[in-house]
């Protein structure tokens, strides 16, 4: 299903509204689901904050690490997913025939909803 969203083969409305929109908010959801968990194994610290002053390699959280690598790896995904939907809603608006006017305001709207997303994370 990415390579045919990221190919442009869905249809403009449905690239933007349930890849665009509803998709990258599912996952931004699950960013934040593991956001809080790691900020509970953490006491509330920033990463970086956490792993240089506070964190003990003989001791150590083992749920802080995993809940680490989860959060680090579903940011990561969250930052390709918003890739693809971006080059999806380019490559499926080529493919629009109806109006020049929608295809123009498809790209910007996704364009500020994933930047606003994408800064909300970090």
């Amino acid at each position: 299903m990415i390579k045919k969203l990221l190919n442009g083969e869905f249809g403009l409305g449905e690239t933007f509204w349930k890849f665009g929109i509803f998709g990258t908010l599912v996952v931004h959801f699950f960013v934040r689901i593991f956001e809080f968990i790691l900020r509970g194994q953490t006491g509330n610290l920033r990463l970086i904050d956490y792993y240089t002053r506070y964190f003990n390699p003989i001791d150590f959280n083992v749920w802080a690490i995993f809940f680490t690598l989860c959060y680090l790896g579903i940011l990561a995904f969250f930052l390709y997913y918003c890739i693809v939907v971006w080059l999806g809603i380019l490559r499926s608006s080529k493919n629009f025939e109806r109006s020049g006017i929608l295809k123009f305001i498809a790209k910007v709207l996704i364009l500020v909803f994933l930047a606003a997303n994408i800064w909300s994370v970090f």
